[in-house]
């Protein structure tokens, strides 16, 4: 285990090796099992402010930093853009001075600068050079609740929920785990999926990644995709493209299901063409081996993305226990780079 974290960010999984990877895994199966019991964890950050920046709504994140920063005896503060000094203009060089002074860690939500923080301009990447710049000048830990190119949180809190479900992480990889593409008329982040090939190839998991044959599209930022390949090598595990969700589902004991698109105004004019194949469904577990599990990072847009019989069939779908590993996963990030 990697046990001295203390100060680090979590920007981004890139950024941590296996060993420190499996670290926050085990920690957060402790401090879970240490709820479960009612024994007080109180004691771990008693007295340290955590800093929420949310640039976008949020539901789970939101209540799981909230309830996890109390829980392990802290306390949180909450903002948006809007309250701070960002709204005029304050450079997020002062403001991360300004945190520095007064908090014990920050986490912020930001994925696109022209709409959720009136930015002139907006790229792939700018939000995750904000996180960068925070970073540079704050002295204290920096988390990313989502940024335009990865969702760590989530996917650490998805890679929880599978361990538990197959009895550990040894014998998560050995199963086909399906990290795929799924409908919906919003084109949103691929932070998802790349979060999820990189962190469960770093792991030694065994990820099919499917979406549509549609170059530039659909596939994910060649950065994440080179990532994964060369830490797959190293840890034993895997990474297979695939273009036919049918094909992909075959065999799967994972079918994880997200939409996602590179650019909205494309995906406009040709993503209607796969909205019945790549809605999931009982029809692709039919294919997948016989306990095979389906897994969202919520919310889900039903009819969509999924029908209502599946995400809401408790024989299959695991979509509420991802969520409440939020929880657990997080308390263990803070409990370790915020000590």
């Amino acid at each position: 285990m990697k046990t001295d974290m203390r100060g680090r960010d979590f920007i981004s999984v890139l950024d941590f090796s296996r060993e420190e990877l499996e670290t926050i895994l085990e920690v957060a199966k402790w401090l879970k099992m240490r709820n479960a019991v009612g024994e007080p964890q109180t004691e771990i950050l008693k007295g340290k402010v955590l800093g929420l920046l949310f640039a976008s709504p949020s539901t789970r994140t939101r209540l799981s930093f909230q309830t996890g920063i109390v829980q392990l005896g802290g306390s949180a503060q909450v903002y948006n853009p809007e309250e701070l000094q960002l709204s005029h203009k304050e450079s997020w060089k002062d403001t991360a001075e300004m945190i520095s002074r007064f908090l014990d860690g920050f986490a912020i939500r930001l994925y696109n600068l022209k709409t959720q923080m009136g930015a002139e301009t907006y790229e792939y990447g700018d939000a995750r050079n904000v996180l960068r710049g925070i970073a540079e000048y704050a002295n204290i830990p920096v988390i990313n609740m989502l940024d335009d190119k990865e969702h760590p949180c989530q996917i650490m809190g998805d890679i929880l929920t599978m361990m538990e479900k197959f009895g550990g992480l040894e014998y998560a990889r050995n199963k086909k785990i399906v990290m795929s593409w799924a409908y919906d008329e919003r084109a949103k982040s691929a932070g998802v999926p790349q979060t999820m090939i990189a962190a469960g190839s770093t792991l030694g998991l065994n990820i099919t990644l499917a979406y549509p044959d549609e170059p530039g599209l659909y596939d994910l930022d060649s950065e994440y995709v080179e990532f994964a390949k060369k830490a797959a090598a190293e840890s034993g595990g895997s990474l297979t493209i695939e273009n036919d969700i049918w094909k992909a589902s075959k065999d799967a004991d994972v079918i994880y299901a997200k939409s996602w698109a590179r650019n909205p105004e494309r995906h406009a004019e040709v993503g209607k063409k796969y909205k019945d194949d790549w809605r999931i469904s009982h029809e692709h577990f039919k294919v997948a081996n016989k306990n095979c599990v389906y897994m969202h990072c919520l919310p889900a847009r039903r009819g969509f993305e999924v029908t209502d019989l599946l995400i809401d069939d408790p024989k299959i779908s695991i979509v509420n226990d991802e969520a409440e590993n939020r929880l657990h996963v997080q308390k263990a990030i803070m409990s370790l780079i915020m000590r």
